[in-house]
């Protein structure tokens, strides 16, 4: 089964990078692009038409509000924005909502708090879903669609593998022998890893092992840093938090 078709448009390429890891170690979200400016997210989206976008306000051609305002106009399938953004500006946060953004997330942000408002989004999906063969709603459904929606508490496991670590929550397809055997493998690497280089020394497939190290970059544990080769395109290196 295919997960939420999602686009994200982020001027920054680790960071793009680090949601389309969190996403992917997270399941059910499908990440079909990725677009470092405004335009380019607007290109993408009438290309891909996806469901959900996560949206930096901060793009070097134009404002994220620009691009939700053309999202807004778009004459085809309605799409869902999360923004996801360092801006903390009265009149942006009120324009973003005046758009029909779902959630204002604010950089620097948990792990934890992203779940939190991708649990309310599948959930609101999923309501919707369940009444579209429903007829008309009442009021009391109506209430329940377009109110504020309390964020779910997220159910967390501790991190054994981290001393005094924070209790952090371990996504479904992930288990805990194969992320104790990651971190002991980035933690005893003196310098950064690739995930090809790790899921050779450990036997996993290649994305298994990326999931796994974009989960700890995620939730603090690991950096993230890309390297740039010959050919000009980069290369995610993985290196544990000492």
């Amino acid at each position: 089964m295919s997960g939420i078709r999602t686009l994200i448009i982020d001027d920054d390429v680790a960071v793009a990078g680090i949601h389309h890891g969190f996403l992917l170690a997270r399941g059910g979200f499908d990440v079909v692009g990725m677009a470092h400016t405004g335009q380019q997210g607007l290109d993408l989206a009438a290309e891909l038409q996806p469901e959900l976008v996560l949206l930096d306000i901060h793009l070097p051609d134009m404002s994220g509000l620009d691009v939700l305002q053309s999202l807004r106009n778009r004459p085809r399938q309605p799409v869902d924005v999360l923004v996801i953004t360092a801006s903390r500006e009265l009149e942006t946060v009120r324009s973003a909502m005046a758009g029909g953004v779902l959630h204002y997330l604010v950089k620097p942000f948990t792990s934890k708090a992203l779940n939190e408002r991708l649990d309310g989004y599948v959930a609101l999906r999923d309501e919707l879903a369940a009444g579209a063969s429903a007829g008309p709603l009442d009021q009391d459904r109506i209430d329940r669609l377009v109110a504020p929606r309390a964020v779910p508490d997220a159910p967390e496991v501790p991190d054994p593998a981290v001393s005094g670590s924070p209790a952090v929550r371990l996504p479904k397809g992930l288990s805990r022998p194969t992320l104790d055997a990651v971190i002991g493998a980035l933690r005893a690497s003196p310098e950064d890893v690739s995930a090809a280089g790790l899921a050779q020394q450990l036997g996993l497939s290649r994305v298994s092992a990326r999931r796994y190290l974009e989960y700890l970059v995620v939730n603090g544990f690991a950096r993230l840093t890309p390297r740039y080769g010959a050919a000009g395109r980069p290369e995610n290196r993985y290196l544990w938090k000492r």
